[in-house]
């Protein structure tokens, strides 16, 4: 009885009880997602990404500057110097200040850019797209963190229920090999190497409770969910057939860059056409503005257009553009690589599913044989003419095949679920 209390504590948790909640593997890429310090960065992204466009956008906005001035010139026109030939007297002329002041208001506008504010944009645009990408990988990357606990969760409850089983059949065995040694049909020791067993068993019983405490509270963790030990995990079933599109987060990557690079470029070009501006200034000083022959200070005011284009920046421009053209051959080199390094693990990963399919189909065929060895054995066994130790060999033998058996079926599940992770699968069938 004390048998029998210590194994329903160690094997409550994992019994599939009603009124469990079913958990899935898609709920806990899920919350692993929502609850991850990477979820927080797609709004910053976001919010980086307006404010430097605002800023982009602002180059056509009007310039409005303040200046101000103050100059003391040692020498200045005299135009009482001036010849008399004049068509009014020199000394009616009022004289050039030596000190010089102005307070002056400008305002620039840019009329045309050649485009540049519009590629910049452009490219802002496409880099905030390569951070959302990047944060959406790296998100995805908790996927495999939650494969590493989901699955080995469900063969350490596979194991328990085998385990559990084992017990209670040593619990029989036991029972009948005391009333044997009793009336003297067994030996002690067939008692003795049962008892044993029994004692292996409840050691392995207690660590496989132990180390589903420990997967369940590391994925409660990574997930943000609760009652996981207690929960029933849905095991998944995919179907693979070999011609899954490739959607890896990771290749996706390279195709941004790449059009980064390329946007980079058209940003590059446009920055070699001329620039057309408007331009006004008003202010007050002495003299004011340009008219140096007043001696007053006065308001002032000037307007105008300007044009400016570097028309020769010693291929400067042109050799920052090859660069990039560079850049995306390298870019397209490196995808190929990943392209390949994929396709080769997509191979090894579906020979493992044939493999495993192929080993399973005999499992039940196994299992059936088994039992019927296990149990000749056990009448022999209490019958006294095979030792406890040769029963033991084939009890053993048939929940090796058992526990193989439930290993094989999650290790499918896990090696489809692995498979679809590396094309980048994202959405629950």
């Amino acid at each position: 009885m004390k048998r029998l209390a210590f194994l329903t504590i160690l094997i409550l948790p994992v019994l599939p009880l009603t009124a469990q909640q079913t958990v899935t593997l898609w709920q806990c890429y899920d919350s692993a997602a929502v609850i991850s310090p990477l979820s927080g960065e797609r709004e910053l992204y976001a919010g980086m990404t307006l404010l430097r466009d605002r800023n982009l956008a602002a180059a056509w906005l009007p310039s409005l500057d303040l200046g101000g001035s103050f100059n003391y010139h040692s020498d200045v026109v005299d135009v009482s110097e001036m010849p008399g030939s004049m068509p009014v007297p020199p000394e009616v002329l009022p004289s050039i200040p030596n000190e010089q002041y102005r307070a002056t208001v400008d305002l620039s506008q840019v009329i045309w850019d050649g485009g540049v504010t519009r590629s910049a944009r452009e490219v802002e645009r496409v880099v905030s797209e390569l951070n959302m990408q990047q944060s959406e990988a790296d998100i995805y990357r908790l996927r495999e963190q939650v494969n590493n606990l989901f699955f080995p969760i469900l063969l350490v409850r596979s194991q328990a229920e085998v385990t559990a089983v084992l017990i209670s059949e040593l619990e029989a065995r036991i029972s009948e090999a005391e009333s044997g040694v009793k009336n003297g049909v067994l030996l002690p020791v067939t008692l003795d190497v049962l008892n044993a067993e029994m004692i292996k068993a409840e050691q392995a019983a207690a660590e496989l409770d132990r180390r589903h405490e420990a997967l369940a509270r590391a994925l409660e963790q990574l997930t943000g969910m609760s009652g996981l030990k207690y929960a029933v995990l849905e095991l998944p079933d995919h179907f693979i057939t070999g011609n899954e599109k490739m959607e890896n987060p990771d290749l996706q990557l390279f195709d941004i860059r790449s059009r980064q690079l390329e946007l980079s470029k058209n940003l590059l070009k446009s920055q070699r056409m001329p620039r057309l501006f408007g331009f006004m200034q008003a202010g007050y000083g002495n003299p004011p503005g340009n008219n140096f022959l007043s001696d007053k200070a006065d308001v002032f005011y000037s307007l105008g257009a300007g044009l400016k284009w570097n028309i020769y920046d010693w291929k400067k421009n042109s050799n920052e553009q090859k660069t990039l053209t560079i850049q995306q051959q390298l870019l397209e080199i490196r995808k190929g690589a990943a392209e390949e390094s994929l396709e080769r693990m997509l191979t090894l990963k579906m020979a493992e599913i044939e493999s495993l399919h192929e080993a399973a189909g005999r499992d039940k065929e196994l299992i059936e044989i088994r039992s019927r060895i296990t149990a000749a054995a056990a009448s022999q066994l209490k019958n006294g003419t095979i030792t406890a130790s040769q029963y033991m060999t084939e009890l053993n033998n048939e929940k090796q095949a058992v526990i193989a058996a439930a290993a094989r079926k999650i290790s499918i599940a896990r090696a489809e679920t692995e498979y679809l992770y590396i094309t980048g699968y994202k959405t629950e069938e």
